[in-house]
């Protein structure tokens, strides 16, 4: 029998080990550049190399560094599109055309003259109708300023007042009557809390009211009493200052309905 030729396990190993390590050995010295002597050796990358790879770089040029602005002003054609939409009006607004010579001038003048000669006027005492002359200026394109006075005291000899108008026309025709002479007596016109009644007097006095209520009863007239006639009341005058000759004339025009039958007066101390 002829004996086996192939080498034993063992020497087999350390055979393949010994070549793995004279490998790792051979590529450390490799990689490490100890075999560039010989000629041998991996490529090296470093400026030199990257210095060599570069293509034109005479045409390299290293700018400033600049600091940009929070907002980025717009291009010219932006800018152009930006004013074209805005319109004409507020362009003039912003940029107005030099005045006319000589119309400052004239501006000035005409202010002046406005301001020189103002008209005031007034109108009232209103007691009853002061709401409805004040609609009508309004309404006529006026500004009138209410002012609002209250009426001295007063003392009435009354009659009244009476549920309806036809107690009062009744008593009428007893005071005429009795021979009370015609003035003496007459429907209250402009107190609504007494109307409608019969004024037998006006006095400025509570005494004088008092003497005037006796000699009303000696003449027969039994159901009279004094009252204060201006209890509460106020008179209402309404002021427009300022007005253009033009405004003053038609406030003149507006008649007698319109301002219930006041006319138009200067106001006082002007």
């Amino acid at each position: 029998m002829l004996a086996s030729t192939d080498p034993p396990p063992a020497a087999m190993l350390r055979t393949i080990v010994l070549l793995l390590i004279l490998a790792n050995l051979g590529f450390f010295a490799w990689s490490h550049g100890y075999l560039r002597a010989a000629g041998l050796g991996p490529t090296t990358v470093g400026e030199p190399q990257r210095l060599r790879q570069q293509i034109h770089p005479e045409r390299l040029t290293i700018a400033a560094r600049t600091v940009m602005p929070d907002a980025t002003p717009a291009s010219a054609p932006e800018r152009r599109a930006s004013t074209a939409s805005i319109p004409a009006a507020a362009v003039s607004e912003a940029n107005p055309a030099p005045p006319p010579v000589g119309s400052a001038p004239a501006a000035a003048a005409s202010g002046a003259e406005t301001v020189k000669n103002p008209v005031c006027l007034q109108l009232g005492p209103y007691l009853t109708a002061s709401s409805a002359v004040g609609a009508a200026l309004r309404a006529a394109g006026f500004a009138p300023v209410e002012k609002q006075r209250p009426l001295p005291p007063q003392w009435m000899v009354l009659m009244g007042p009476y549920p309806d108008t036809d107690t009062l026309k009744r008593k009428l025709g007893e005071l005429q009557r009795l021979g009370l002479k015609d003035g003496s007596y007459a429907a209250v016109p402009d107190r609504p809390r007494y109307m409608p009644g019969i004024s037998l007097g006006v006095l400025s006095t509570e005494a004088a009211a008092q003497a005037q209520l006796a000699n009303m009863q000696a003449k027969g007239v039994s159901s009279a009493h004094v009252v204060q006639r201006n209890l509460d009341m106020q008179a209402t005058t309404w002021v427009l200052d300022g007005l253009t000759e033009e405004q003053a004339a038609n406030l003149h025009k507006l008649g007698a309905a319109a301002l219930k039958g006041k006319a138009p007066e200067a106001c006082p101390g002007r």
